[in-house]
């Protein structure tokens, strides 16, 4: 899936199974740089939606 197509909370699910698979001592450490890369990128994408969302209320209750 893409993850501009991502809701916040699959974002956050993917996020934190990246994390346990980093944390997991059978992981490959040649595996731990792309996960990373991942992670950080829907760490990212977390962040910008929640601050969107953030803006999108401050909006709404400022038209009140």
């Amino acid at each position: 899936m893409e993850m501009e197509n991502m809701k916040y909370e699959e974002a956050l699910g993917r996020l934190e199974k990246i994390v346990a698979e980093i944390e997991n001592p059978q992981t490959a450490v040649g595996d731990i740089p792309a996960k990373v890369r991942e992670a950080a990128a829907l760490l990212a994408y977390c962040r910008r939606m929640l601050k969107e969302s953030e803006e999108s209320i401050g909006r709404i209750l400022e038209e009140q």
